[in-house]
């Protein structure tokens, strides 16, 4: 909100890897279990909804995107934003947050281990690049951290670049040389 608020009026990319699971876990045990489902917490189960609610809350009527790609939605997130960015739009706000799974699905999901949110203004400019540097022939990956999480790091300290791995691909973003 305070983005929001700084910044006006602008796009959302709204990127999720779980969206509202619990919810959506709750729902399912009601349905198992028999009882009515609520068509509020259905509403409120999708993917979107809370970028929905957000664009409601602040009143925008700009562009929503709400994304979902497993453990790897950063380079996703990127290029949807800077895809947006145009003259007549120059910024995009981006918001990467989730929480733990409920606990059926940590097996099958295990990260993140704790909640977190990070919204980021994305804008055309020479600050900072974004390269495919390759492909990758090893389907093996193990990640440590949340793609948003390790992109923090990056952002806050000194490092130069940050090495992403998407759909079998290498890329690499760095702050430019200054």
């Amino acid at each position: 909100m305070p983005l929001a608020e700084t910044h006006g009026a602008m796009p959302l990319v709204y990127v999720s890897r779980h969206g509202d699971l619990h919810r959506t876990f709750q729902l399912l045990q009601d349905l198992a279990s028999g009882e009515p489902v609520s068509p509020t917490a259905f509403s409120l189960s999708v993917h979107n909804a809370t970028a929905g609610l957000f664009s409601i809350q602040q009143g925008l009527t700009k562009n929503i995107t709400a994304i979902s790609c497993g453990d790897a939605e950063l380079i996703p997130a990127l290029l949807e934003a800077l895809g947006q960015c145009k003259p007549q739009e120059p910024k995009v706000m981006c918001v990467f947050c989730d929480e733990p799974p409920p606990d059926i699905y940590r097996d099958q999901a295990n990260q993140p281990e704790f909640p977190y949110a990070i919204a980021l203004i994305i804008s055309l400019g020479a600050d900072w690049q974004l390269a495919n540097i390759g492909s990758v022939t090893d389907s093996a990956e193990i990640i440590s951290k949340p793609q948003p999480l390790e992109l923090l790091t990056l952002l806050e300290g000194d490092a130069q670049d940050l090495s992403i791995r998407h759909n079998h691909i290498n890329w690499l973003l760095s702050r430019s040389a200054q």
